[in-house]
């Protein structure tokens, strides 16, 4: 099948929809990317081919920002018809307004890939909450298949929108490996010895980091280390609070590194944190990409007692969950999980868990789908945007054409 995948940022930034594309080119298909960020000519990576549909600078200088959002609108509707895709594959709502306008044009089916549930995402600009509401509540019951990031998520979207399917759970795992030398205990000037925590992705509001700088007071010792670039504006607050509590000495903020490199860095820590604020249910039902990271690093986990996260951290028995707003019970539980690091049960279930919760096991899921979405496209001549029927995914070809033949005779 021909996929235009659609992105609103360049894919090298996205861990999720490089790997998604990759399996799909693996397996046979005729994957593009339609990102809105500059992209070399005739690029590729990993199999599928890259194309930019970003306008041109003097327009992101010069319109004010709804106007330049109308623009890339139609960047990636040409770029879809261009194309001539038989499935168009959005990736989180800012994409579903183009994504649905772009199958109908061209006869697609759509996909919505739901990297969150973004209808419960705090955003600043109360006009774009509206926005992703009305947008999805229009758009994602004419989908022919919905994925997202976890049970959760998916139980609220086929709730919410009275899904015939259930989407599809797609997780975040990892397809890295560990290989090389990391070299972030060397950035830091520490030895092996140190006891070191790592807050691995982007520093930003409501991801618990001034809560983890707190905890650090209550660990002598201790070092802890963010890998990732910080949220535009959130690195000085953040370093602010390393200031006033007075632990400059035993934290580091190191910026990202390719991601080639970054399971070899994260193996180097004793512990990872991933410390989501109770603030939203996108919070509560997330999983985040650093928790599957940690696991395929075999790193041992402190996390949040949220619903999502602890159950697959208590399924697996691959860390602790600690109260996400108390310095001082986290600060418990960090102890407690430096002290065990090196229990040989917890390191057995590490490499348990990461057999199981890897990519190569994972993309199955997505590529089941996409065979289901193929048989029933070639077979079925599906109209643009028409959900697909829960028989007609799941029945083979031959029964497609009966029933096609059978909606043709009672149109006569």
């Amino acid at each position: 099948m021909r996929i235009a995948m659609l992105l609103h940022k360049s894919v090298v930034l996205d861990s999720r929809v490089r790997r998604e594309a990759g399996a799909l080119a693996r397996a046979g298909h005729d994957v593009t990317v339609l990102e809105l960020a500059r992209v070399p000519a005739g690029a590729r990576l990993d199999g599928y081919a890259r194309q930019s549909v970003q306008p041109p600078p003097w327009m992101r200088r010069l319109l004010p920002f709804h106007l330049y959002r109308l623009a890339f609108l139609a960047g990636f509707v040409r770029g879809i018809r261009r194309l001539r895709p038989d499935v168009v594959h959005a990736h989180d709502a800012a994409m579903l307004l183009p994504g649905i306008i772009g199958a109908r044009l061209t006869g697609a089916l759509l996909v919505y890939d739901s990297h969150e549930l973004a209808t419960s995402v705090p955003y600043r600009d109360r006009a774009w909450t509206w926005f992703v509401a009305a947008i999805e509540r229009v758009v994602v019951p004419r989908c022919a298949a919905v994925i997202t990031v976890s049970d959760g998520i998916a139980e609220r979207l086929r709730a919410r929108y009275r899904l015939p399917l259930d989407p599809t759970v797609v997780r975040n795992v990892s397809e890295l490996h560990v290989e090389g030398a990391g070299g972030l205990r060397l950035a830091m000037g520490l030895d092996a010895s140190t006891p070191l925590i790592l807050h691995q992705g982007a520093p930003a509001p409501a991801r618990g980091c001034e809560v983890l700088v707190e905890a650090l007071t209550h660990l002598e010792g201790v070092h802890l280390a963010f890998l990732g670039d910080a949220q535009d504006g959130y690195g000085e607050e953040l370093r602010a609070a390393v200031r006033d509590f007075g632990v400059e000495d035993r934290v580091a903020l190191i910026a990202s590194v390719p991601l080639a490199e970054l399971l070899a860095h994260t193996a180097e820590a004793d512990v990872g944190v991933t410390l989501l604020q109770d603030t939203c249910e996108n919070h509560r039902l997330a999983l985040p990409n650093k928790l599957f990271e940690y696991i395929a690093a075999g790193v041992p986990v402190v996390a949040s007692a949220l619903p999502e996260t602890q159950r697959l951290i208590d399924r697996h028995g691959v860390g602790w969950c600690s109260p996400p707003e108390d310095p001082e019970a986290l600060a418990q539980t960090l102890e407690l999980a430096l002290a065990r690091r090196a229990d040989p049960a917890l390191k057995k279930r590490l490499r348990s868990a990461a057999q199981e919760l890897c990519w190569s096991r994972e993309q199955h899921r997505l590529l089941g789908l996409y065979r289901r979405l193929g048989g029933a496209h070639a077979a079925d001549g599906a109209a643009p945007g028409r959900v697909l029927a829960r028989a007609e995914l799941r029945s083979a070809p031959g029964q497609h054409q009966a029933m096609r033949a059978q909606r043709s005779h009672s149109r006569q």
